[in-house]
């Protein structure tokens, strides 16, 4: 890939996805291992993710929504890319937030909510390609990425809404 560009804003593009990939391939290198791993340990003394480490993607989020707002001089390409990562953080936050909410359920809860997403992944590819009027050409991913980042926020409301109901359980216990 060329990294070399005399458009300012074609580079700050480029550079913003690299390290929104690195950050994101980190968290996931260093959270899958440990996910794996606690999916076959008994009960332990410890969690997956500390209480006070709270991931936020919120900020990186942001930041290319605001560009993808507001920059009209984007390629149909550069948009599609860009509506991708976002695609990438939303996931990414939901994965953080699946994580959480596992560590305050019992080994029956976790088999279960185990089985749901996976049923709800599968779920959620088939209502983003119905969500495709384009069929072919270059706008058709721009709107399955666009479905699919509404389907998997729509999700992290409602795993953070399981998540503050069981720690609110946990804590009046």
């Amino acid at each position: 890939m060329n990294y070399t560009t005399n458009n300012p804003l074609k580079h700050k593009c480029i550079v913003a996805r690299y390290f929104l990939r690195m950050a994101l391939y980190g968290i996931l290198l260093l959270i899958l291992p440990l996910a794996i791993s606690a999916r076959d340990t008994p009960q332990c003394h410890y969690g997956l993710v500390p209480d006070t480490w709270t991931p936020s993607l919120n900020q990186v989020g942001e930041n290319l929504t605001e560009l993808y707002e507001t920059e009209a001089q984007l390629s149909q390409q550069a948009l599609n890319q860009l509506s991708q990562d976002l695609v990438d953080i939303r996931d990414a936050q939901l994965f953080i937030t699946y994580i959480i909410l596992t560590q305050t359920i019992d080994n029956l809860g976790r088999a279960q909510l185990f089985d749901e997403q996976k049923r709800w992944l599968a779920k959620r590819d088939e209502l983003a390609r119905a969500a495709v009027v384009s069929k072919g050409g270059s706008l058709a991913p721009l709107e399955y990425s666009g479905a699919f980042r509404k389907i998997t926020e729509e999700r992290i409301a409602e795993l953070q809404d399981r998540l503050q109901q069981s720690t609110s359980t946990i804590q009046k216990k």
